[in-house]
């Protein structure tokens, strides 16, 4: 098969589709030497600093330069230009960004992380959410297979946008425990907390700074854990600035936590597990995750973790985290003060977690994208399985 696949996230700096495209790649690639595979990498500014993950006999990389908006907007509004135009003829286009261009001819597999923009569109930027809103749910039905990060996804495109169950696999993302993991030495962890200006011990939360993270929800709840816990924790939040996140600083002023709580901005995946490694727990506030990527990296570097109770965060988490409503700020405080005053709880939770994360391996999610790759080969051409 001659395979192309979208990887234009993977280009820094990267948030969640990014590295989930990332590990895809390197796990697709460690495994398979046979079919060929055309990586499609666009951006008008940004160029791949490392390419020697891609450099492979049976690799070819197409880079442009092509303005993002001008071919975003080409792609909505005027349905071109196609794919093939780019990469050539394809046996299967795989679309691992959720930007689903247009396709001459050949299979189409699109990755479908969440479908936040369908529920709250006046959350989302131009190019993100509500591009998705006008072209995703006419597009994603021509699709010969959707690929769901969980089954919470799964669940809202057979129920928001009528997608048959049979057009629709769900493969987990996976932990990368080479990168992310439980690190000891302390020279190397107080060297990241001086670069960062950390504290010692901190709550953290991880992940690009946007209305649907809520963590105007967690400022409104950390000012509640300061009124019946003396001297808590700093908070610390790591991602970058994304839509709309001026209301955060906003919310920072208003509650008087300018002193509280530490923006470390966009932090390098060979720096982030330090940061993980120091906290003293980790808490995603979000109102929706299609998966929860953060969630698992804090459980491999040994961090108790608690987490919302929506959307696939429960599944993903399960009982290896403390779960709350993220509506209720009241009860956020309590859930931290609960795990900071009881070393016994964060032991418990940290032992669930490295043990829970065993079931998620980035190896696993590329064998099951590679067999659905051949199924859908296979059954196009009507040849029988091996």
């Amino acid at each position: 098969m001659r395979i192309g696949i979208d990887a234009s996230s993977i280009l820094p700096e990267k948030t969640g589709v990014g590295y989930y495209t990332l590990n895809l790649l390197r796990n697709l690639l460690a495994l398979d030497h046979e079919n060929q595979y055309v990586i499609f990498l666009n951006s008008y500014t940004r160029s791949l600093p490392d390419a020697s993950l891609l450099k492979q006999p049976n690799v070819t990389i197409k880079q442009f330069h092509v303005p993002g908006p001008l071919l975003i907007n080409l792609w909505r509004y005027l349905h071109a230009p196609p794919i093939e135009l780019f990469l050539g003829k394809l046996d299967l286009f795989h679309s691992a960004s959720t930007y689903v261009p247009p396709q001459l001819t050949g299979l189409r597999v699109a990755t479908v992380y969440d479908l936040y923009f369908l529920m709250h569109p006046e959350d989302c930027d131009v190019l993100g959410g509500k591009y998705h809103l006008h072209t995703l749910p006419r597009r994603l039905k021509h699709l010969d297979r959707i690929i769901a990060v969980s089954n919470h996804t799964k669940n809202d495109l057979i129920k928001l946008l009528n997608i048959p169950a049979e057009k629709i696999t769900v493969i987990y993302g996976g932990i990368d425990t080479t990168t992310f993991r439980l690190i000891l030495d302390k020279n190397l962890l107080e060297s990241i907390r001086e670069e960062y200006c950390l504290p010692n011990n901190y709550i953290l939360s991880v992940s690009t700074l946007e209305p649907r993270k809520n963590f105007e929800g967690l400022l409104f709840a950390y000012k509640r854990l300061k009124e019946i816990l003396h001297n808590p924790p700093k908070l610390v939040i790591v991602g970058r600035q994304g839509w709309k996140a001026e209301h955060i600083s906003q919310t920072v002023k208003q509650l008087r936590l300018k002193r509280d709580v530490i923006f470390a901005g966009y932090v390098t995946e060979e720096h982030l597990p330090m940061i993980y490694n120091s906290a003293l727990l980790f808490i995603c506030p979000s109102l929706y995750e299609g998966f929860g990527l953060p969630v698992l990296e804090a459980m491999a570097c040994g961090v108790p973790v608690i987490v919302s109770n929506t959307s696939s965060l429960r599944e993903i988490a399960k009982e290896a985290g403390i779960t709350f409503d993220p509506h209720n700020y009241y009860e956020m405080a309590e859930k931290m003060k609960e795990l900071i005053m009881t070393h016994r709880l964060r032991e418990q939770l940290r032992d669930k977690g490295l043990e829970h994360i065993r079931m998620f391996s980035w190896e696993l999610c590329a064998r099951k994208t590679l067999a659905l790759y051949t199924e859908l080969y296979k059954s196009k051409h009507n040849r029988p399985g091996d």
